[in-house]
């Protein structure tokens, strides 16, 4: 069903009276009827997956959101389309609110679902479980946080008290944490952050934050150019963060550890490392300069198609301090030497000693109780410890597959579940905000859910691609109607004011705590599944509590628990959990030869391989995963109809040389083809040059044949991370009434 209210409407900002359009008649008569007077809300949008990113003020008559507009007084205030159309996503009739069961057979065309009660959804799954741990041990139920990420406390405390050491997420199967992991082989934890007026150079990687993050990174990117930050980027598009650039490397897809090892060598042969900083806080420097003297300005220039002297004027301009930082996007990990290039562009932070300084690239001082990238996860809500003991990781599935992964993470790799399934070392799955669309080839993984003895997932809509073969299918509340989790922005910390749940939505985070009661009969290790008792249990550790947050509002205040931010960590012994100086590695410095690759047989430099290259057959190179500012990936394509209007249907980016040997124009209708798949991709063309010549630009999360998914191979993972290779997939691109006249 398509929702009657204009775009023009959603693009004004939602005014008073918006919701009442948008409230059909079926979801209307879930709604709980209350006395109709007005009230004020608060909430986090969950639509660009930076949870928790912005703040969301509500206006309710009742029960029912009449208004959304920015909260003022949030850290992060501007809401852009997405998150004013998640109003749209609340009332849409078509999402979830009851438990439903299936009644055929799995692999039936019609699983014959059937609305049962809450009480017999978590008296099955309890029971379910229970069998597959008394049979063949706790290891073989997997779960799984997807998306919203909020849940995954909860979720990852479910899997530790149930017994299984198979806890995953998303982020363990692509996006961002790989990038993360390269950084913690050489430095230990993550360093990142954004620039300041310290800031003299930033170099970015593969990162287009003018539409993943318009508001708050680009913003404050705009800000810094404005009063005379250098900037370098280092991609193969041309996007609005380029077009800020000094120097824009436009880097063949792929190459990039070859244009880091040419910038790391223009810095030793000219003379530019920082041998104080180096000699004291670094090791394998001796390795690193003999590794980096084949990657000459011309080889460079061979392998990339960056120009020589673009590449020495780089190194030079980020050398040139006293503060410079490198950001990496989440592109350069989905390759499959990934993780080694982004270890190699961040060694030019170390050499230069741009670490840790006022305008550099910063650790987070947060307490070791912290976890920095789940938010509103402790170690002890969660019992990292048990986690991280070396029997738990023995038992992980990914073991073998990703050995690196495998240590460093507390997140186990679920990328061969399909092999898991067939080998029996994986029987049931525990979905939250599942996707299968997100693997490569997902055909396999939807196979392997088919396989399993037992499945459940909770989400917001029926989606027939990841759930058709699942047992049981939870609705689960949207954040207009969360409680959990609290925010956690910098120092401060938010709570939310919610409506009721419409229908019989739970929020995820009470769905994981009433399994975790009945898997374990012990209601007490899981809150009663109070989500709000849960969120106490670590805001009261923090020297606060919900309520007292609750009570704050709108304001967001700093939590005095969280340090105040400081600078060389690593000198001052504030960086390392025991106090000493130095870094999080094992040896206590940075390490330019990783000790824990070289511990599993990889080389420890992070060397540069070459990416698979363009045949006759397959003469384009595809870049899967492009943002468009007002979609997230496949999560607002089909749920909020207006972000459709904007783009209803999958476009590619092709340089005008590329289509013009195509004989394609703007608009064209075309089909992508793989050497790896059967099925070919839909998409139309939009012939521009902000695509370099040999690439194809193409957005990842469409569905049916938009889905591009199946253009990715089941091989040639990261083996430091286990992701796939999702920017390493050489294609072609024909007329659609070409192929098949179609």
């Amino acid at each position: 069903m398509t929702l009657s209210v204009s775009r023009r409407a959603l693009m004004k900002g939602a005014g008073a009276g918006f919701a009442a359009a948008l409230f059909q008649p079926a979801v209307r008569a879930a709604a709980v009827e209350e006395a109709q007077s007005d009230w004020s809300g608060w909430t986090i949008c969950d639509s660009c997956n930076h949870m928790p990113m912005c703040g969301i003020h509500f206006k309710a008559r009742g029960n029912t959101v009449i208004r959304i507009e920015n909260w003022n007084e949030h850290p992060n205030h501007f809401l852009c389309s997405k998150g004013i159309s998640t109003l749209q996503r609340l009332y849409n009739p078509n999402r979830l609110l009851y438990p439903m069961k299936r009644t055929a057979p799995k692999g039936a065309a019609d699983p014959g679902w059937v609305r049962i009660s809450w009480d017999e959804a978590i008296k099955t799954i309890a029971e379910k479980l229970n069998a597959v741990k008394a049979k063949n041990g706790a290891d073989r139920v997997l779960f799984y946080c997807g998306d919203p990420k909020e849940p995954r406390p909860p979720v990852m405390r479910l899997a530790r008290y149930f017994g299984s050491p198979n806890y995953c997420c998303e982020s363990s199967v692509a996006c961002n944490l790989a990038y993360v992991h390269a950084l913690e082989l050489s430095y230990g934890a993550e360093i990142a952050g954004g620039p300041s007026p310290k800031t003299k150079c930033c170099m970015i990687v593969g990162k287009n934050g003018s539409w993943a993050s318009p508001h708050g990174f680009f913003r404050n990117l705009l800000a810094q150019k404005a009063r005379g930050l250098k900037l370098i980027v280092s991609d193969p598009r041309r996007t609005k963060v380029a077009e800020q650039a000094d120097i824009h490397l436009q880097v063949k897809p792929g190459t990039d550890g070859a244009l880091a090892w040419g910038m790391i060598r223009v810095l030793v042969k000219e003379g530019l490392v920082k041998r104080e900083f180096v000699d004291k806080w670094c090791t394998g420097y001796e390795e690193l300069v003999k590794y980096c003297e084949a990657f000459t300005p011309e080889y460079v220039e061979k392998e990339t198609g960056v120009p020589a002297d673009d590449v020495v004027k780089a190194a030079r301009m980020f050398a040139d301090g006293p503060s410079s930082m490198m950001l990496p996007g989440q592109s350069i990990p989905h390759q499959g030497n990934g993780c080694n290039n982004v270890r190699a562009y961040s060694l030019l932070m170390a050499l230069t000693g741009n670490v840790d300084n006022a305008g550099g690239s910063t650790f987070n001082n947060w307490p070791e109780d912290y976890i920095r990238w789940d938010e509103g996860y402790t170690k002890t809500f969660i019992d990292q410890a048990w986690f991280n003991e070396p029997e738990q990781k023995a038992r992980r599935i990914d073991r073998e597959f990703a050995p690196v992964w495998n240590e460093m993470q507390v997140l186990c790799s679920p990328n061969k579940l399909p092999e898991m399934v067939e080998a029996g070392r994986i029987k049931a799955f525990a979905g939250f905000g599942t996707n299968l669309l997100i693997w490569p080839s997902p055909a396999e993984y939807q196979e392997a859910i088919r396989k399993l003895d037992f499945s459940f997932a909770t989400d917001y809509f029926y989606r027939d691609e990841t759930h058709h073969d699942m047992d049981l299918v939870l609705p689960a509340a949207m954040n207009f109607e969360r409680y959990a989790p609290f925010g956690v922005h910098g120092r401060a910390v938010s709570a939310r004011k919610p409506v009721k749940p419409l229908g019989e939505a739970w929020e995820d985070w009470k769905i994981a705590l009433t399994i975790g009661a009945a898997v374990t009969g012990d209601s007490d290790l899981f809150f009663g599944g109070d989500p709000v008792k849960a969120c106490d249990s670590i805001l009261n550790g923090w020297g606060t509590s919900y309520a007292e947050r609750q009570a704050m509002l709108p304001a967001v205040k700093p939590c005095e628990w969280f340090p105040k931010p400081a600078t060389e960590k690593y000198a001052k012994g504030i960086l390392r959990f025991d106090g000493k100086p130095g870094f999080r590695t094992p040896s206590g410095k940075i390490e330019f030869v990783s000790s824990v690759q070289a511990k599993h047989g990889f080389p420890g430099l992070p060397v540069y391989e070459k990416a698979p290259q363009p045949t006759e057959k397959y003469p384009l190179k595809l870049l899967n995963g492009t943002r468009r500012p007002y979609i997230t990936h496949s999560k607002t394509r089909s749920d909020q109809p207006y972000l459709l209007e904007l783009e209803p249907e999958s476009y590619i980016n092709m340089h005008p040389a590329d289509a013009a040997s195509r004989n394609l124009v703007e608009g064209d209708k075309v089909w992508i083809i793989s050497p790896y798949s059967k099925d070919k991709v839909r998409a139309r063309v939009r012939v521009t040059i902000l695509a370099r010549k040999g690439l194809v630009d193409a957005q990842y999360g469409w569905r049916g044949d938009q889905e591009t998914q199946g253009l990715i191979p089941r091989k040639g993972w990261d083996p430091i991370s286990g992701y796939p290779c999702c920017n390493d997939v050489c294609v072609e691109v024909v007329k659609a009434d070409v192929a098949n006249n179609a």
